[in-house]
């Protein structure tokens, strides 16, 4: 439910068979396949294969009864009629992904189809962006006590936040967002991925990011702006006849999109502004001390004349910029060389500390 967050529960995580998914965390990766394996078990088989060899964590599938969903006739229908896999296909496939280390879960379209996921024991349950206001359906999915995906294409806010609180009051206590745009492919105009912070602060939950933009760079821009989780179709060939392999991502790209991802988790490191280990050595080599512009005898008043700002020699760091002025004024305590870097006991009356 929308509610100002606390200070110590800003995220939570959301916990996944062996995974979880949330703030410090690695991204959670996903291979949407719930169209590319055009109803055959073999070529679904193949997809997790190449999905593992990609580095993904994890397999979404569409489960969806088509006479519970579709109208006879209309263009969802004649493609998701062909698509149902039984239940003894999706326990071949839920092996095959578990023997390759991973999560195999799906978006239920209907009552039917979500009880069969719940007597398959999937570890995660989908909410698609076509069924946020399906609330029925939401309340079901999340009594199940099965953590959720809710993906929120095509929704305003308060759509949003009418499905998380059903899904919250009927007993949901693990909910992951998944900000989306349901156009296939998604023009980069319309992807507002400024949203995912806001999300995530709004509904103090972990938010992720559902693409079909062409490429994967949508992918990386949403990791970089917090998304815990990324989801992009996939296919093994592009070029295939069918729904969704036009804007999927091939196992090359694939590849790329999970390399990306890794990269700039890395590059994100925490929100602690500190020098990076490997730069401590280069702040005195590189930072500008106070150095003697020319031969300096003992005794002399300090100006701006003779003490300059500069890069010091190897090794002979000397006082910060920061204590220019205070320096200016004083008397040198000794003779000092040209480009010498200045030190206390070279000033006199100066700080012995």
């Amino acid at each position: 439910m929308l509610r100002p967050p606390l200070e110590d529960d800003l995220e939570t995580t959301v916990r996944v068979a062996h995974r979880r998914i949330g703030p410090g965390q690695p991204v959670f990766v996903v291979a949407e396949i719930g169209a590319t394996h055009g109803g055959r078990l073999d070529v679904a088989l193949a997809l997790v294969e190449s999905a593992a060899r990609c580095g993904v964590d994890a397999v979404k599938l569409q489960t969806i009864a088509v006479d519970e969903s579709y109208v006879p006739g209309e263009p969802s229908y004649e493609i998701f009629k062909n698509l149902w896999f039984e239940r003894t296909d999706l326990a071949i496939l839920r092996k095959s992904c578990e023997e390759r280390g991973l999560v195999l879960f799906s978006t239920p379209g209907d009552f039917a189809s979500l009880d069969l996921l719940v007597e398959l024991g999937v570890p995660l349950l989908k909410i698609s962006s076509g069924l946020l206001t399906n609330l029925p359906l939401v309340r079901r999915a999340a009594g199940t006590g099965i953590p959720l995906v809710v993906s929120t294409g095509m929704s305003h806010l308060d759509e949003v936040e009418h499905a998380v609180r059903a899904a919250e009051e009927a007993g949901c206590r693990e909910l992951l967002l998944m900000h989306c745009v349901s156009l296939y492919p998604a023009p980069a105009r319309s992807l507002n991925l400024s949203v995912l912070p806001f999300l995530a602060r709004d509904f103090a939950c972990p938010v992720g990011y559902s693409d079909h933009h062409d490429g994967f760079a949508a992918c990386l821009a949403a990791t970089a702006l917090g998304a815990r989780a990324i989801e992009k179709h996939f296919t093994l060939d592009r070029n295939q006849e069918g729904p969704d392999h036009a804007f999927s991502s091939d196992p090359e790209e694939m590849s790329h999109l999970v390399l990306g991802v890794r990269e700039v988790e890395t590059m994100l490191g925490n929100p602690r502004k500190a020098p990076a280990p490997e730069e401590v050595p280069a702040r005195d080599r590189y930072r500008r001390c106070l150095v003697a512009k020319r031969a300096i005898t003992r005794g002399e008043v300090l100006s701006g004349e003779s003490i300059g700002l500069k890069r010091p020699r190897a090794g002979k760091r000397g006082l910060s910029p920061d204590l220019y002025d205070r320096v200016l004024g004083r008397q040198a305590a000794s003779d000092i060389p040209a480009d010498e870097s200045l030190t206390w006991d070279m000033i006199a009356d100066g700080e012995r500390s």
